[in-house]
C-alpha cells in the first residue's frame, strides 16, 4: 500500500491555496454574467426539477415536495460537479504537470473547492426558500456539515480513480457524464428512498440500491432539514460508509502508484 507523504503536502500548502483560488477565478473569468452563473444555474435546476416533481407526484403539500426535491438537486450538483472536477483535474492542468515537481494529489484535492463554493451559493438560495416557505429549521440542521463531508470524501474516492484513468484513457471524459447520468436516476435525487423501496423489486436490487453511498448522503442531508428517517436501513448505511472508505483507499493508492508516470501519458 502506497502512503501519502503528509509532510510534503504540508510543504506545498501555498501551491494548494494558489491552485484552489485560480480554479475559482478561471471558471467565471471573461464570462458576460461572471459569478452570477453560480446563482443562475442552481435557481434554474431547482425550479425545473421542483416543478416537474410537483406535476408528476401531485402531493398534498406542494411547498414541502418542492423543497425536498430542491434539497436533493443542490446536493447532487455538489456530488456530480465534485467528481467531474476531480476526474478532469490532471488533464486540465497538463501544462504544469510536466514542468514543475509537486505532489500531484494536490491537483484533485484543490479542484473540489470550486464545487464547494458553487454548492455554498446554492445552499444559500435553498435556505432563503426554506425560510420563506417553511420557516426556521429545527436543531438537526446543524448536522448537515457531516453529510457534506461525507459527500466530499465520496467525490474524492471516485474522482481519484477516474482522474488516474483519464490520464491514460481519454475516453473517460465521454464515459463519465454517462455514468453520472445513470447514477442520478439510481439515487434519491428526484424520488425519495421510501418511494423507491415501495416498488415491487427483488430484495437484492433494493439492497444494492441502499448500498449506494449517495443514498445515505441524500437521506441524511434531507433529514437535517425535514426530519423523518435519516437512515432507511442502518446495516446497509454502515456498509455504504465502508464501501466509500474502501473506494477512497483504492483510489488514493491507484493514484499514487501511477503518479510518477503521469507526465509520460500527458
Amino acid at each position: 500500500m502506497v502512503k501519502i507523504d503528509r509532510a510534503e503536502i504540508i510543504r506545498f500548502a501555498g501551491l494548494f491555496k494558489y491552485l484552489s483560488l485560480r480554479d475559482v477565478m478561471v471558471r467565471y473569468k471573461q464570462t458576460w454574467a461572471g459569478v452570477l452563473w453560480a446563482v443562475i444555474r442552481p435557481i434554474v435546476n431547482i425550479v425545473i426539477f421542483g416543478l416537474l416533481s410537483v406535476l408528476i407526484s401531485k402531493p398534498q403539500n406542494y411547498e414541502e415536495r418542492f423543497l425536498t426535491v430542491s434539497c436533493g438537486v443542490i446536493l447532487w450538483q455538489l456530488i456530480s460537479a465534485g467528481i467531474t472536477e476531480v476526474s478532469n483535474s490532471l488533464v486540465n492542468n497538463s501544462n504544469i504537470l510536466t514542468k514543475v515537481y509537486f505532489p500531484k494529489i494536490i491537483l484533485p484535492a484543490s479542484s473540489i473547492l470550486v464545487s464547494l463554493i458553487d454548492f455554498a451559493i446554492s445552499l444559500v438560495i435553498f435556505l432563503i426558500m426554506f425560510f420563506v416557505l417553511k420557516g426556521v429549521p429545527e436543531w438537526k440542521v446543524f448536522l448537515f456539515p457531516v453529510f457534506i463531508l461525507y459527500a466530499v470524501v465520496f467525490c474524492l474516492a471516485v474522482g481519484l480513480f477516474f482522474a488516474t484513468l483519464n490520464v491514460k484513457y481519454r475516453d473517460i471524459k465521454f464515459l463519465l457524464p454517462f455514468i453520472l447520468q445513470v447514477a442520478f436516476y439510481a439515487s434519491p435525487v428526484f424520488l425519495s428512498t421510501d418511494y423507491i423501496m415501495s416498488f415491487n423489486a427483488p430484495i437484492i436490487i433494493k439492497k444494492l440500491y441502499l448500498l449506494n453511498p449517495v443514498v445515505g448522503i441524500m437521506d441524511g442531508f434531507r433529514f437535517c432539514f425535514f426530519g423523518g428517517n435519516a437512515i432507511y436501513d442502518v446495516p446497509m448505511f454502515i456498509g455504504s460508509i465502508a464501501l466509500t472508505l474502501i473506494l477512497l483507499v483504492f483510489g488514493v493508492n491507484y493514484f499514487l502508484r501511477f503518479e510518477k508516470s503521469f507526465a509520460d501519458f500527458i
